[in-house]
């Protein structure tokens, strides 16, 4: 008798080994396909941004078009993108079970959950799609947020990004001004004239010489690539509008309830 009861539970025991219960989680196939969709989403405002700043870098260091100088951030973007964005939205935000413990101990998944549409945050397509603002905001911060690093000076794409305008401008570099040997005007002197008159500029480039100079040309490299371009993608996609340009949502939507 107990022989006949162990082979009647033995196949029970394999199909639980062997073929594990299907789960109701964004996992696996889930959370690369759709961290990978949001990445090729946001291929188009990302080349918007590129494009600006492209443009901006050959305005003020005079550039030629084909210098592409801004390349050397999309490069290193393409290294960072998918490690940085799906570490944001899924370990960090979107984990763990739905289950909800009642009165009497029991753990049960509320209304809505795993799927279609789960009020509790956890790991599930679900969750993901009721608290699709919070997702829409993870991805958006994300890529400010991976700017933000590319573009500090002691990055290597800020250094890559310098060096490619360095050897692309057509600007030459300044002579250093002799040592001045007359005494400089006092500062109540000084603020009656124009700037222009009693000397200094804050200007990493003097008009009249067609030339830069290195006081403050990382000055206005970094104000282009750090202080513009990161602040560029809340214009980029509409900031003001709940980031209706990198939103997607129906699109989104649609896309992650079709993993179970």
């Amino acid at each position: 008798m107990r022989l006949f009861s162990s082979l009647v539970f033995l196949p029970t025991f394999i199909a639980v080994a062997f073929f594990p219960l299907s789960t109701s989680a964004c996992e696996g196939d889930c959370i690369t396909n759709t961290t990978n969709e949001f990445i090729r989403l946001y291929a188009t405002p990302l080349k918007t941004l590129l494009d600006h700043t492209d443009t901006d870098l050959a305005s003020r260091f005079n550039l030629p078009s084909s210098s592409k100088c801004v390349s050397y951030l999309q490069d290193a973007y393409a290294k960072i993108a998918y490690a940085y964005l799906e570490n944001a939205i899924f370990p960090s935000y979107f984990h763990g079970k739905c289950q909800q413990r009642t009165a009497n101990g029991t753990l049960v998944n509320p209304p809505g959950c795993p799927n279609p549409d789960c009020p509790v945050v956890c790991g599930t397509p679900g969750s993901m799609v009721h608290h699709y603002d919070a997702l829409r905001n993870i991805t958006f911060n994300s890529h400010e947020g991976m700017f933000a690093l590319l573009t500090k000076q002691d990055s290597g794409s800020f250094q890559d990004v310098k060096t490619c305008v360095l050897d692309a401008t057509t600007l030459k570099k300044c002579p250093k001004e002799p040592a001045r040997t007359t005494r400089s005007f006092s500062r109540s002197f000084a603020a009656h004239f124009p700037r222009s008159l009693v000397g200094g500029s804050s200007s990493g480039f003097a008009a009249r010489e067609n030339c830069y100079d290195d006081t403050n040309f990382e000055k206005n490299l970094y104000d282009v690539l750090q202080a513009g371009m990161v602040q560029m993608w809340a214009d980029v996609c509409d900031a003001k509008k709940d980031y209706a340009k990198c939103s997607w949502e129906k699109e989104m939507k649609a896309f992650i309830l079709q993993f179970p």
